[in-house]
């Protein structure tokens, strides 16, 4: 087999490992998320890093993960599930206020989306 060839083996298989990987994970939140009592997802914060950088903090469920975003890529830095940590990083606020802030978040993102959903392929 070609160099190239061999290449693009393995790229397919890496991919299709990512793909696996992401619908376990999506599989696995979603029933860690059911019954909980706060919302399963949450942007705790941001920090711009320059140009289209940044670094975000987001409550999945009980962990925080801390992103980082750029042009047309988003990579997992870290994950902190330790509870006293996540208190530290996570002041206490009222359940309504939760839910309403991510609901308001999502109907402005919706409505700047392009006609015809518009594609983040690249």
């Amino acid at each position: 087999m070609s160099a190239l060839v061999w290449q693009a083996v393995r790229f397919v298989a890496a991919f299709a490992l990512v793909l696996a990987a992401a619908a376990w994970a999506t599989r696995w939140m979603a029933a860690q998320a059911r019954g909980m009592q706060r919302p399963a997802l949450s942007l705790l914060g941001g920090v711009a890093l320059g140009g289209s950088r940044q670094v975000c903090a987001v409550r999945v469920g009980r962990r925080v993960l801390i992103l980082g975003l750029a042009d047309k890529q988003v990579s997992l830095l870290g994950t902190i599930t330790d509870p006293e940590e996540i208190a530290l990083l996570v002041p206490p606020r009222p359940q309504a206020a939760q839910g309403s802030e991510f609901a308001a978040l999502l109907r402005r993102a919706v409505r700047r989306r392009p006609p015809g959903g518009g594609s983040h392929g690249g």
